[in-house]
């Protein structure tokens, strides 16, 4: 059935809102007066009816090929590879940010409780959210930090402020976590855990849905690769990098540390999550990138074309 002329309007509009006015379908739903479930069969239905047609170009057809590729090879659910070649730095990692962001505002499913990580490309993601207008109605669920924060002049490893920015633009409930990511001794770490500060957090890591982190190299700074937890495992073990404040080896085995010192959502969660959504800077190594790939808790990959080829290259070697 051809739909009448008011239906096609609509279609028309929340179609330019989304693809050439680069909107969330949020917005578009505060824009229109409907809801967000609305706007999405809007755009299926401009497909539909051809209003809006796709045409993927050469470029576009390699970077499907990498994500599908990395997708099949390590059993994730999806791997989104952005156009990197030509970019500077910061607005390559700038795109790699903005797609990861569209991914779990408006595609992921299961994201009414969602961790955040610490980093340099998760403090991106989260200053992005921060640049974005508040959600025309607020969204259900909490967010709240999957590790403390970290005594450094880099915005990206304050956890709490992370978590504030994320929340102020979604308009989900934020839930601090008010400890250090490293403590002094494990004596000190076990009187904080029986405190109701950390009772509440660990309420959130058991009821986590969705974590947005970042992977990192080795000797990414601050370095959290302290004597105190690791001695010479790290070197003896041949770690490559790590997520959070959990390192591996390019097997993707994760390294035990001699003192328990971390305030960090453990492995077990982690890998319990539905969604792991994993963001990568273009000077991410390819062995931190595959050893974390080889851990098998991440689920969802955003990653630069020219990482994404490198990664691919060094798994598959002909």
């Amino acid at each position: 059935m051809v739909p009448d002329e008011k239906k096609l309007q609509r279609l028309t509009a929340a179609a330019k809102m989304y693809y050439r006015d680069n909107m969330l379908q949020s917005e578009i739903a505060g824009a229109m007066g409907i809801s967000r479930p609305m706007v999405s069969r809007l755009l299926a239905e401009a497909r539909e009816f051809g209003v809006v047609t796709i045409t993927i170009n050469e470029a576009g057809s390699a970077q499907q090929i990498l994500a599908e590729r990395l997708a099949a090879r390590f059993s994730l659910k999806r791997a989104c590879v952005v156009p990197f070649r030509g970019s500077s730095p910061a607005d390559g990692n700038g795109d790699v940010v903005r797609r990861a962001f569209t991914l779990w505002h408006d595609e992921l499913e299961d994201t009414a409780f969602t961790g955040v990580g610490c980093g340099y490309m998760v403090g991106l993601f989260s200053e992005y959210a921060g640049t974005r207008p508040p959600e025309p109605a607020p969204r259900q669920g909490e967010i709240f930090p999957l590790i403390g924060g970290i005594k450094a002049s880099f915005r990206s490893y304050h956890t709490n402020e992370l978590v504030r920015l994320i929340a102020a633009q979604s308009g989900m409930k934020a839930s601090y976590l008010y400890m250090p990511a490293l403590f002094d001794s494990e004596d000190e770490k076990g009187m904080y855990e029986q405190t109701e500060a950390y009772r509440e957090i660990e309420s959130r890591w058991n009821s986590l849905e969705t974590a947005v982190i970042g992977i990192s190299n080795l000797h990414a700074s601050p370095d959290l690769a302290t004597a105190a937890r690791f001695g010479r495992a790290l070197t003896e073990e041949r770690a490559v990098g790590r997520i959070l404040a959990h390192y591996y080896d390019m097997g993707g085995r994760f390294i035990e540390p001699r003192n328990d010192i971390a305030v960090q959502i453990s492995l077990p969660r982690l890998r319990a999550a539905k969604n792991v959504v994993a963001l990568c800077a273009d000077y991410l190594t390819p062995e931190s990138l595959l050893g974390a790939l080889r851990t098998g808790i991440i689920t969802h990959l955003v990653l630069p074309d020219t990482l994404a080829d490198q990664a691919v290259q060094a798994a598959d070697p002909r």
